[in-house]
């Protein structure tokens, strides 16, 4: 059985309501008690600042390709009569996504939405081939017309035309019995399809003990007095909150300096109604707190220092309130009417609403009457028990089954094909001829709209800078390599997309001529690069590094994410933060720009566990406050030369061939130089050798970095140069691998890297290794290197004679059986880096297999 549910109730602004909590918690109900059933959620794209929240509540729970977004044309809200015509095309559009689905059930989470929002509930009966079911809060303003719909007549039409609408849904899910029972008294409904799964509180609400220091915090932010009863809900009239005030106003003589509190947002008009109340009934201004918005955090805090928490609703769908605060080990009152004392379960509790007599009766019997109170509060704790969402969840679940199951499949509408039946329907609603609509933001709703449930998810593999220019650097040999072995070796799970973007475009585009080229084919004149188009389930990897350009892109990245599409990195180290002394300014400006980008999207792959386990800490220090999980996992690079693209060419002059030097071991050097490369200590160690008449010779193999211009007079005024001394500054890979296996022994000197290739390089040429004890370095090279310590010349010179005499003796570390990955190991293990996160999105990596 396929399950789809329409989230609207959680988007509008029903969700900073019960409505939107029990949305989003029956909805988590059902898929975590789906058992062996798919489920897939539908979310209105006008109402975008709710969707990543709601990705983020489902980040444990089901795969974004399961969370799909419709879009439409707005304002559609039922209360402007100019938006007829964007509200009906809309309708067709969200049926359309939900039908392309092909449903066995459509749940609806609130189907009265869409009066002053850009809310769009369809017909039920529209819908082809499945069940369409819907959330029974209520029926409050059918019941009280006169305080809910006679003083807005278009409001009233709205509403009654849901209520309509209700008689012809296959399956209603009440929320409590009492709201079962008024359904059935009220309309005509068969009782089979009205059925109570209940609801409960969320697992945010428990028992805590507030130290002194907490409570005191809370209580100075919102401004209470040590002792406070509290009430949390709306503000409408049926939540009786006029006669709770003379209540609490005609015992505030016999209960001491004892405040009343209302938590939770409410309208400005009903706050300044509700004060001057309770001042014409003597209380003071500060006998009644009205606390604005809480958190979650607050409001749990409150539920638990009150002294008493009352809920004198007079009508209630279920009363969620009450249920927060027994689960929190409040002394819980409330009203005998409605589904209250369904919530409550407990006589003794309870009061008539309607009397304010009987309401001060018993806030003083609960408030005076210590023994009393705690019978309360232990019996709202057991009676909370019996609440959970699981079982509201497993209940949906079973009513969908019976309702599947009851009605024959002659009976169900025939599935149809969704594009032709979409355009047929808006075509007859003759708004494209009217103009009343625009057709281009149609077509592409539509596009990003109506998509199948399954399908091969493209993975969009950023490569702007290299697109741009290639600068030959470490991590474009990454770029390369991985895209090459992509592209040659196409994965099963993904279609691979190489994409770019340039400055001044808001978008990405495909790298169609680039990719050509890269293939050595040569692009023809119908070679394009067209703007991309995404779906849900797709993955963009940001495998180029982009410190200038990423910032820029994020309402693109956000958009992406919105819709589904994951937004992962390679990040290859972070030593800019590390060692910002070793780099300049305007860089580090640059990547703390870029690393917060990063951070504030869905995760990162590293090259190395080392620098996904600085990042895990960097993260959780001072990374972005996030709603879901920062993924991290880890991979290794690749080291076949012959396999990344490598350049070919021999240096022209003579100096630079290392036949040159004179006899003795050679040792050598492979990185760019910069400060923190060890290129300095390292010379000056050679230095040391050279005075003490050791035969050795330093080749540095690396272009002229930043910071470093008196490191490279220092070497091209050296003595050495030419004789023991080598510099060779941008060699080709065919040369580089020319070095390697003319060397003695890689020293790997640096202070800080992120992975380390050149002691892979070496390995592979059995070339032995030096490196400085940095962790990277155990994880790549492990047993397989001479290791040193300490930053003084003397430190490497010392270590450098120890390994030339157990050289001597063939006792050296060797590099022989050294593991390392192939680029085509490499771009495997980075691909399952990316399912992994797809198919367990919280999972953490571990440090990848050699």
């Amino acid at each position: 059985m396929r399950i789809v549910i329409d989230m609207q109730g959680a988007q509008t602004e029903s969700r900073f309501r019960g409505i939107g909590r029990y949305s989003l918690a029956l909805a988590q109900g059902i898929v975590r008690n789906r058992g062996g059933h798919e489920v897939y959620l539908v979310l209105n794209g006008m109402l975008d600042d709710s969707i990543v929240s709601i990705r983020a509540a489902f980040a444990d729970l089901l795969p974004q390709s399961h969370i799909r977004v419709w879009y439409a044309e707005g304002p559609v809200a039922d209360n402007e009569p100019a938006n007829l015509a964007r509200r009906q095309v809309a309708e067709h559009v969200r049926q359309a996504c939900i039908d392309a689905l092909e449903p066995d059930v459509i749940h609806v989470t609130s189907a009265v939405e869409g009066y002053i929002d850009d809310a769009v509930i369809g017909s039920p009966v529209l819908h082809a081939g499945g069940i369409v079911s819907a959330t029974l809060y209520d029926l409050i303003p059918l019941v009280s017309p006169q305080q809910y719909l006679d003083g807005n007549p278009g409001y009233r039409a709205h509403y009654l035309d849901k209520v309509e609408a209700f008689k012809h849904y296959d399956l209603l899910l009440s929320i409590s019995a009492f709201a079962r029972e008024e359904a059935l008294s009220l309309l005509p409904l068969q009782s089979d399809k009205v059925v109570n799964v209940s609801t409960a509180a969320d697992d945010v609400f428990y028992p805590v003990s507030l130290s002194q220091e907490e409570g005191d915090a809370l209580r100075a932010k919102i401004g209470l007095r040590d002792t406070f009863v509290l009430y949390s809900g709306g503000a409408d009239e049926r939540k009786n909150l006029p006669r709770l005030i003379e209540a609490f106003a005609s015992i505030k003589g016999e209960l001491g300096d004892t405040q009343l509190v209302f938590a939770g947002k409410m309208p400005k008009y009903h706050v300044e109604k509700y004060r001057e109340h309770a001042h014409a009934h003597g209380l003071n201004g500060d006998d009644l707190v009205f606390t604005g918005f809480v958190t979650d955090a607050q409001l749990r805090g409150l539920y638990n220092i009150c002294k008493l928490y009352v809920f004198p609703s007079w009508h209630e769908g279920f009363g969620l309130p009450p249920l927060e605060a027994m689960k929190c080990g409040a002394a819980v009152i409330g009203a005998n009417t409605s589904s209250v004392p369904e919530v409550i379960g407990l006589d003794e509790a309870l009061f008539d609403p309607r009397s304010t007599e009987a309401i001060a009766a018993q806030l003083r019997k609960a408030l005076l009457n210590d023994a009393f109170r705690a019978e309360l509060a232990s019996h709202g704790l057991k009676r909370a028990e019996q609440f959970s969402w699981d079982h509201t969840g497993r209940a949906a679940v079973v009513a969908f089954e019976r309702a599947l199951a009851s009605v024959a499949e002659a009976e169900r509408s025939p599935r149809h094909d969704v594009l032709s039946t979409l355009t047929e329907a808006v075509a007859a609603t003759g708004h494209l001829q009217s103009g009343a609509v625009d057709v281009t933001r149609l077509a592409k709703a539509i596009d990003y709209s109506v998509q199948a449930p399954a399908g091969k998810p493209s993975l969009f593999v950023d490569i702007s800078e290299l697109c741009k220019h290639d600068g030959k650097s470490g991590i474009q040999r990454v770029v390369r390599s991985i895209l090459l072995e992509w592209l040659n070796n196409p994965p099963a799970n993904y279609d691979i997309h190489p994409v770019y973007t340039v400055a001044g475009e808001p978008f990405y585009r495909h790298a169609s001529r680039f990719i050509d080229k890269f293939l050595d084919s040569e692009p023809t004149t119908a070679t394009q690069d067209e703007a991309i188009s995404f779906r849900a389930g797709d993955a963009y990897l940001g495998l180029d590094l982009l410190m200038d350009v990423l910032p820029h892109k994020t309402s693109f990245l956000d958009t992406l994410r919105k819709h589904g599409v994951s937004v992962y990195f390679v990040v290859y180290d972070l030593l800019i933060l590390q060692m910002p002394h070793c780099f300049v300014g305007s860089l580090q400006e640059h990547y703390r720009n870029w690393i917060n980008v990063v951070s504030s999207y869905d995760g990162a792959l590293c090259i190395s566990q080392a620098v996904a386990d600085d990042l895990e800490r960097w993260v959780a220090e001072s990374g972005p406050s996030r709603l879901s999980p920062f993924k991290l996992g880890a991979f290794h690079l690749g080291a076949d030369i012959d396999q990344s693209v490598p350049s070919k060419g021999l240096p022209d002059s003579p100096s630079q061939r290392l036949e040159t030097l004179e006899a003795g071991p050679i040792f050598l050097m492979v990185g760019t130089l910069e400060p923190r490369k060890g290129h300095a200590q390292t010379l000056s160690a050679f230095d040391l050798l050279w005075a003490n008449g050791v035969e050795a010779n330093l080749v540095i193999v690396g272009k002229h970095g930043w910071l470093v211009d008196e490191l490279a007079s220092r070497i091209e005024a050296h003595p050495q140069l030419g004789r023991r001394l080598m510099w060779l500054d941008g060699i080709s890979d065919e040369y580089l691998e020319h070095a390697y296996q003319s060397s003695d022994c890689l020293i790997a000197a640096s202070e800080g890297e992120g992975f380390g290739l050149p002691l892979i390089e070496a390995a592979q040429k059995s070339l032995p290794i030096i490196a400085r004890d940095l962790p990277v370095f155990r994880e790549v090279a492990g047993e397989h290197a001479y290791f040193f310590n300490g930053l003084e010349p003397q430190a490497l010179a010392d270590c450098i004679v120890a390994w030339l005499e157990l050289k001597a003796q063939s006792n050296h570390p060797t590099s022989v059986a050294m593991p390392w990955l192939t680029w085509k190991q490499s771009a495997a293990q980075l691909l399952a880096g990316i399912e992994r996160f797809q198919a367990m999105p919280t999972s953490p990596s571990k440090t990848p297999e050699a």
